[in-house]
């Protein structure tokens, strides 16, 4: 019995030994080796591929998708695009492309035409590799409707930034896909574009403005083709005969509806006075409708931080409404930005913007951007 447990004491003092004395072998992971740079991946340059060419529809539109409303072919070397009712609700059209990086370039010129009874606007937005889009801010140009081809740029330096359905930063150097729209978010529109032409340009090709000191945005002697509107609550026409733009409100209000219009470029900081002469019709016992202007400068930024507001009395008398914009460039929706009063392009303009719907008419006879000593002489009129 002495003996067997002096057996089994050795054999316990052996494997404790055993134990103390196994060394794990040695196994190789990442944390053993030293960490190489890996330089991130990037597409091919916008400006080396196919010499900056995007397509110029040489060949079968294979790459291309539309949706519902929108109907796409090739003629010859052009593609033609015929759009039904398309607008309000964003329908795009669009192509997929080799992943290109897009910081060499930040600037595609398209070549195109359109055929319609009114002017759309023609919106571009870029996707990258993981489906992020460029949609924060809107990158767009108004194409004059029944014209020979022109060329639009479309400026996306500091607006690699998607807004929906998330905030997130659109990678430049992994661009996938382009998408267009017609009049997005604004009235649907019928016609047939052209587009002749897509390529990726360097920034030096981009044509410089001059700002205007002042400007007659418009005296109403033409068709207001260069205006859009923002909702079927809202619609435009040239009174017949006479140099006036007639407003019917169908109940905008409550919704921000809007209408407006781009022009050439003016220096707001030296005429920062919009003078709008109007006059209103409403319905016996409503309130007269107020006016709310927000001015949009070179880079799509809106001046929509503050209300600059002006009440449209009803009568037959035109009346001179002066917007004070000094003091006002700045943007809070979506998101927060200073606004370039030095390069203002755009005007839009709300009928009791947020408040109680409006049914009647406002008949613009004239806008002008003017400076203050322009304003004070008016007044003692």
């Amino acid at each position: 019995m002495q003996r067997f447990l002096s057996y089994i004491i050795l054999f316990f003092l052996l494997s404790g030994l055993s134990a103390c004395l196994h060394f794990a072998e040695p196994v190789l992971d990442h944390n053993a080796q030293l960490a190489e740079y890996q330089e991130a991946e990037k597409g091919v340059n916008a400006l080396l591929m196919n010499k900056g060419v995007i397509d110029q529809f040489s060949d079968e539109i294979y790459s291309w998708w539309g949706a519902n409303g929108i109907t796409l072919s090739r003629k010859q070397d052009t593609f033609k695009v015929v759009i039904n009712n398309v607008g309000s609700a964003y329908v795009p059209f669009g192509r997929e492309i080799t992943s290109i990086d897009f910081t060499t370039s930040h600037l595609l010129r398209v070549r195109m035409r359109c055929e319609g009874k009114s002017s759309p606007v023609v919106r571009l937005d870029l996707k990258d590799n993981m489906g992020r889009t460029t949609n924060a801010m809107a990158v767009q140009n108004r194409v004059t409707a029944n014209k020979s081809y022109q060329d639009f740029y479309y400026y996306f330096r500091d607006k690699y930034v998607q807004a929906w359905p998330d905030k997130q930063i659109v990678d430049s150097t992994l661009i996938s896909s382009v998408m267009f729209f017609v009049n997005p978010g604004m009235t649907d529109w019928t016609g047939v574009l052209y587009i002749d032409e897509i390529e990726a340009l360097p920034l030096d090709s981009l044509p410089k403005k001059e700002s205007k000191s002042s400007l007659v945005v418009d005296d109403f002697s033409d068709e207001p083709s260069a205006w859009w509107v923002g909702s079927s609550k809202i619609a435009l026409e040239k009174e017949a005969d006479i140099d006036i733009l007639k407003i019917t409100s169908d109940g905008a209000g409550a919704n921000y509806e809007t209408f407006g219009r781009a022009f050439e470029r003016v220096d707001c900081n030296k005429s920062p006075i919009i003078r709008i002469r109007a006059r209103a019709e409403k319905k016996a016992g409503d309130k007269n409708p107020k006016i709310r202007i927000a001015l949009k400068d070179n880079n799509g930024y809106t001046s929509n931080e503050f209300d600059i507001v002006q009440e449209i009395d009803s009568s037959m008398n035109y009346k001179n409404y002066f917007f004070d914009c000094r003091g006002k460039f700045s943007q809070t929706y979506p998101d927060q930005h200073s606004v370039n009063a030095n390069a203002i392009e755009g005007l839009v303009i709300f009928i009791n913007s947020g408040g109680p719907a409006f049914y009647g008419k406002i008949y613009i006879e004239e806008i002008e951007v003017i400076d203050e000593k322009k304003m004070n002489e008016l007044l003692k009129q």
